[in-house]
Order: C-alpha cells, then sequence, then structure tokens
C-alpha cells in the first residue's frame, strides 16, 4: 500500500483529438419542446460543443484539480484510486471523506472545499475526494463485483492510511449508497453520515403517504416523475452499459448529449439552460473523456442493480439535507427507519449540492457536525 503524489496533465495530442473529433460529428434530426422533452436539445448543443472545441480551456481546470492535492493511493488488493486531498490551516480540523456519484466526479467539490478547509464558526475540515473505481483516474476494476458495497471497504482504507481513525462520511448519488455502508461497516471510526440524496424504503405496510406533509408528498410526486420520464438511462446502463459505451466512448458530441442531460434535468429541467455554468459541466465532460471512463463508471449501474444499499439500521449519527428540486427526496419518517437521524434540513438546489449550492451543502455539513462533536 502507498500513497504517491499523482500530477494530471493531459498530452496536447489528445486535447487537439478532442476537437478534431468535435469537428467531424454526423449531427442527428430533431422533435424537441422547451423543456427538453426528448433529451438534450440540438441547438443547445451546438453551442456547447463549439464552445467546448475552440474557447474551453482544460488546462485551468487540469490545474485547480492539481493545486486542490492530486494523490494515488494502492489499495491491499493493487487497485489504485485517485482522490484530492486538502488540509485545513487551521487546528482540530475534522476529517471528512466526501465521494461523487454518476455523472459527477471529484471535480464537483473544486468550489466547496475551500470553504470547508477555512470553516464556519470555528469548524474546519481537512477533505478527501476520492475517485469511485472505473471513473476518471482511478483504476477500471478488471472483473466484477465492484459495488458500491465494495468500494466503501477501500476508502475506509484510504482514510485509516492518510491517519485519519476517525472522520465523517459524506455523500450524495452513488456516494450516499458507499457511505452508508462505511458507517454500516465501520461504526468505530465513522463517527458521522452526512447525505445530500438520502436512500430510504417506504414502509412496508399501510400507505405510503400516511402522516406526511404536503411537502413530503410532494417529494413523492416528483420521484414518480422522474420514474415515468428520466428512468430510461438507469435502466440501459444497469442491463447494457457495453453497448451504450461504444457509442459515448468513441464520440464527444454524443458523450457530453448525454451528460449534459442529467444536468439539466436533476437541477431544474423547467429552464432551457443548464443551472451550473457551461465550463464546471464540461470539465467534469472533458475527464470522462480523456479518461476513457465513461463505460466502466456506467458498469456500477450493474454493479449495483436496482438496491445498492443495505436497508440495515445503523447507530451513526445521520444527517440530511433536502433539496427541492432532488430526483428523490424521502420522508424524514422513512428514513429514520435505516438511520439515526439526528439533523434534517430542507432547501432549495437540485442534485449537484456542491456545484450548484456549496454555501448551503457546506453550512448545513458544519451545522451537523456541532451536533455529533
Amino acid at each position: 500500500m502507498s500513497i504517491e503524489e499523482f500530477k494530471i496533465e493531459i498530452p496536447e495530442e489528445e486535447i487537439s483529438n478532442l476537437r478534431t473529433k468535435i469537428s467531424l460529428t454526423r449531427w442527428p434530426d430533431e422533435l424537441n419542446t422547451n423543456k427538453w422533452a426528448l433529451g438534450t436539445k440540438l441547438d443547445f448543443l451546438r453551442k456547447l460543443v463549439k464552445y467546448w472545441a475552440n474557447d474551453f480551456d482544460w488546462r485551468k481546470h487540469e490545474k485547480q484539480l492539481n493545486q486542490m492535492g492530486s494523490y494515488k493511493f494502492t489499495t491491499s488488493d493493487g487497485l489504485k484510486i485517485h482522490f484530492l486531498h486538502s488540509k485545513s490551516k487551521n487546528t482540530g480540523a475534522i476529517p471528512l471523506l466526501m465521494t461523487h456519484g454518476w455523472p459527477g466526479s471529484i471535480q464537483e467539490f473544486i468550489k466547496i472545499i475551500p470553504i470547508l478547509n477555512s470553516g464556519i464558526d470555528g469548524i474546519s475540515f481537512d477533505v478527501v475526494c476520492p475517485s469511485i473505481p472505473g471513473y476518471g483516474f482511478s483504476d477500471k476494476p478488471k472483473k466484477f463485483g465492484m459495488s458500491s458495497e465494495k468500494v466503501a471497504p477501500l476508502f475506509h482504507e484510504l482514510m485509516i492510511n492518510l491517519g485519519y481513525e476517525k472522520y465523517i462520511a459524506q455523500g450524495g448519488d452513488w456516494g450516499a449508497t458507499i457511505s452508508k455502508w462505511i458507517a454500516e461497516f465501520y461504526p468505530e471510526n465513522c463517527i458521522g453520515l452526512h447525505l445530500n440524496l438520502v436512500p430510504a424504503f417506504p414502509p412496508s405496510n399501510g400507505n405510503v403517504t400516511d402522516d406526511l406533509s404536503e411537502e413530503e408528498i410532494k417529494g413523492l410526486e416528483n420521484f414518480e416523475k422522474y420514474q415515468k420520464t428520466g428512468l430510461g438511462y438507469y435502466q440501459i446502463q444497469m442491463t447494457k452499459p457495453q453497448s451504450l459505451g461504444y457509442a459515448l466512448n468513441d464520440s464527444p458530441v454524443g458523450l457530453a448529449g448525454w451528460i449534459v442531460e442529467k444536468f439539466h434535468s436533476w437541477t431544474n429541467d423547467d429552464l432551457d439552460r443548464m443551472v451550473i455554468n457551461d465550463d464546471e459541466v464540461l470539465a467534469i465532460v472533458s475527464l470522462y473523456w480523456f479518461t476513457q471512463s465513461i463505460t466502466s463508471s456506467m458498469r456500477l449501474y450493474y454493479e449495483n442493480g436496482i438496491i445498492s444499499f443495505s436497508p440495515n439500521y445503523i447507530e451513526t449519527p445521520t444527517g440530511g439535507i433536502i433539496f427541492d428540486k432532488e430526483i428523490v427526496r424521502p420522508p424524514k419518517a422513512w428514513a429514520k427507519q435505516i438511520y439515526n437521524i439526528v439533523h434534517w434540513t430542507n432547501a432549495e438546489g437540485g442534485h449537484f449540492a456542491a456545484m450548484e449550492n456549496p454555501e448551503t451543502l457546506a453550512n448545513d455539513i458544519v451545522s451537523f457536525t456541532k451536533e455529533i462533536i
């Protein structure tokens, strides 16, 4: 096992090749609406990739990641995990493990890391952000079985090797499922669990809307809408990710079209644009492109299946922040069946909390931390 610095430096030839492939795009026809009813709008994507090819500066984003502290950790089974490690200058900083999801990356945390490092109300954090195996610069799994459950011990091993015997785990999307497993497996080390997407089940008996508030019922209706109009990607990635991978790994515009739609529909799909700025989203798309990790990242859906986390109750103090545009907004009563809820907040925003609302998320992590230390 070892930890070593890892400088991100994409060869100029690969950047040039990206621009060439964008210029050779064969565009499809379109029958769509202002709300992107059939997916990413043609005129939007044309403008976006024109900017990607002509004006987007990958080197700026590459420099940001390197300045955050870019490293690789070789696990006990030989798998190399890429991670960001940014330490606070304040004494008594609390170790915080933040895990991304799909189609995100460690780049989701670039804006929130400095806030957490600097601290709020006297509480600051040493932040560790690993790339899930198969994502970014982490190794691609060479065999089946790398589910969220199997990722959890690798990330715990990383924290222990960094010298963090006690830490808080935080995540959304797949990061929420990985963090839940960490809290379940390592209750002596994981002193707190904070989630900005809270996986939870409805009660096994009775009406699922019994004793729920009007706002909580709206949250369930939002998930029903998502199941009807936005779940197709999940079914494909869970069952046939390889077939889709051939197209997305070969076409940068195809890759952008697939990923950009999620940044639109999982934030505020009433708008005819993305809430998150083009540069931030293109930086993430570029990372998938340069590392050729879209196919391996989608395999996590296959590995996890429909249920990606344990329904077992955990005693680890847990905090949840529920954003009003999030695709899954479970009622607190459901969450209390699985988690030891000590902190619960509602806020405005969508799925990519650390990018959309870094101050809101950082403040909530601090508020939760005050409850448990």
